[in-house]
């Protein structure tokens, strides 16, 4: 599976890949307590509270291309350490909140650390283009691993610890991290082959447009799925492990052999119209579903195609990029890719309200079909600068 990356691309993949995954472990568990926790804080609201779990992703959003930016200039490594040093500086903040407004301070702050982009930026600087799509896939399942691991432990860590042991918690984890990008690896040959791929060869925003959308429905899905999983199935909330681990893990099983396919045939980004295709039908499928065993395997298929997207996509931005101004790029991506889990919450909510998980399911479906088919024209019209 990973035979072949050398030595520091092998270290990168697993110490980014951990250094995300501990950050957004500290993300995730918060977020299934923290509307009833949150409620013993003074001053406490609904709106507030809303406020309070939203307002991470717009910092983030607001501040990925300046950290990006910053990262060209003055190395990605100090930049990675700022960015957790404010996400754990915000984690003690919420710890010691003791109304509402310190609270959403805290949060807004930990969103700060605006470090997504440039750690992806820093995989493509260490890896080799041959290789890229497969460190970035170890990146991808380590955030799913830290999703799948939070479901199971943030109940249990809310009882005994209360919502301020839990953001004490995270703090300790951007701690970790900083001392997992200190063990960044260094490699002169590989450096110096990277340095010799091409410049800036075409515009990313198709890209940052497909990556909104992916996030869209990714968090669309999650809005839907596990309220129509209990009133259509009865399936309670404490089955519903049983669809998430084995889709996710059946998903990054298939994953990495089929990324060495389409990496040794050249044809990742053939590959990605297909792949929104795959989420717009299973989408499409599981809303019409009768069982939940045809929920599973739609899942599976969902998130096959949302990790081979999660992996292709920045390794070809990174391409395009080259290696002036990729810390830039990569910070646009990554900001799209936060507004899109926003709008993705906002409207799943909103059409789920107003139409049902039917409807939801289905206009989200058709959306990512028809991009397969705007995205497919866009790769012909620009094949030459995607594949080079």
């Amino acid at each position: 599976m990973f035979g072949q990356l050398n030595r520091v691309e092998l270290r990168t993949g697993i110490t980014l890949a951990g250094v995300i995954a501990l950050r957004m472990l500290g993300l995730f568990m918060i977020l299934p307590v923290f509307m009833l926790l949150a409620a013993e804080i003074p001053g406490f609201s609904p709106a507030k509270a809303g406020l309070a779990v939203g307002i991470y992703g717009l910092t983030q959003a607001l501040l990925q291309q300046p950290f990006g930016k910053l990262s060209d200039r003055f190395g990605r490594r100090p930049l990675l350490l700022i960015g957790l040093a404010l996400f754990a500086i915000g984690g003690v903040v919420a710890a010691l909140a003791d109304s509402m407004g310190m609270l959403i301070a805290g949060r807004a702050l930990q969103g700060c650390g605006a470090v997504a982009g440039v750690a992806l930026a820093c995989a493509a600087d260490r890896t080799r283009a041959r290789n890229r799509s497969v460190v970035m896939a170890m990146i991808g399942m380590g955030i799913g691993a830290s999703f799948l691991f939070s479901m199971m432990i943030s109940v249990p860590l809310a009882s005994l610890l209360g919502l301020n042991g839990l953001f004490w918690l995270t703090a300790a984890l951007g701690v970790v991290g900083m001392v997992l990008v200190v063990s960044l690896p260094h490699s002169r040959e590989t450096e110096e082959e990277i340095l010799h791929e091409s410049g800036e060869t075409g515009s990313v925003w198709p890209f940052a447009v497909s990556v909104f959308l992916l996030h869209a429905v990714m968090t669309l899905l999650f809005v839907v799925l596990p309220g129509m999983l209990v009133a259509q199935f009865d399936f309670a909330l404490r089955h519903h492990w049983q669809i998430y681990v084995p889709s996710m893990l059946g998903s990054a099983i298939l994953v990495f052999p089929l990324l060495r396919r389409l990496a040794a045939r050249n044809k990742e980004d053939r590959a990605l119209p297909v792949a929104f295709l795959v989420l717009g039908g299973t989408l499409g499928l599981m809303s019409l579903s009768g069982s939940v065993t045809v929920v599973l395997v739609c899942s599976l298929g969902f998130f096959l195609a949302f990790n081979l997207l999660e992996a292709a996509m920045p390794a070809a931005v990174s391409r395009m990029a080259g290696t002036s101004g990729r810390g830039r790029k990569m910070g646009l991506y990554t900001t799209f890719q936060f507004l899109g889990a926003f709008a993705g919450g906002v409207s799943g909510g909103w059409l789920l309200g107003a139409s049902g998980e039917v409807v939801t399911l289905s206009v989200a479906g058709a959306i990512c079909a028809s991009w397969a088919v705007g995205m497919t024209l866009w790769l012909k019209r620009h094949e030459n600068e995607v594949i080079a």
